[in-house]
């Protein structure tokens, strides 16, 4: 029966990634500060509703996915800080390598302002053809974290 589950989820498997990207009509710095700001995230965020921790390298915090009885807690590590232009994290579902997870939010300075890319990048046994909806979810709820941060960041910056 193993042999059978195993072999199922390896025939199955195939990492997926998610993509969105959007530009704001504010310097990098701007958008860096409310990026960077875990407390603030209650305050803007529809995906990300709370983040306990400081995004620093190397740390471990605690993210929770939206509200109520749906919501979903996990305990990435952040990989990546890099003031103005990137910060980074890997959480897992239960153990590493069950279902991963990367998530990177990238800062460009482009004429106007910046151009804001965040990617999730799933690998893991469990991800595959069985994630479609997952990954279609995680694309939608980018779009309105996008679009909340440009709202934030061009409302409160001049």
């Amino acid at each position: 029966m193993v042999v059978a589950v195993t072999g199922t989820l390896l025939v199955l498997h195939e990492d997926a990634s998610v993509h969105a990207d959007i530009l704001i009509d504010r310097p990098p710095a701007n958008v860096w500060k409310v990026v960077s700001t875990s407390a603030a995230y209650p305050d803007w965020n529809p995906f990300i509703t709370r983040v306990d921790g400081d995004f620093r390298t190397g740390e471990t915090i605690r993210i929770v996915l939206g509200v109520g009885p749906d919501s979903m807690v996990f305990k990435p590590t952040v990989l990546v800080v890099h003031p103005d232009h990137d910060l980074c994290w890997r959480g897992s579902v239960w153990i590493r390598g069950i279902f991963d997870g990367t998530h990177c939010i990238h800062l460009t300075a482009v004429t106007g302002g910046t151009r804001l890319e965040q990617t999730e990048s799933f690998s893991g046994l469990l991800v595959g053809r069985l994630t479609k909806d997952v990954v279609e979810e995680t694309e939608r709820n980018f779009e309105a974290m996008d679009t909340a941060l440009k709202q934030r960041v061009e409302k409160n910056s001049p």
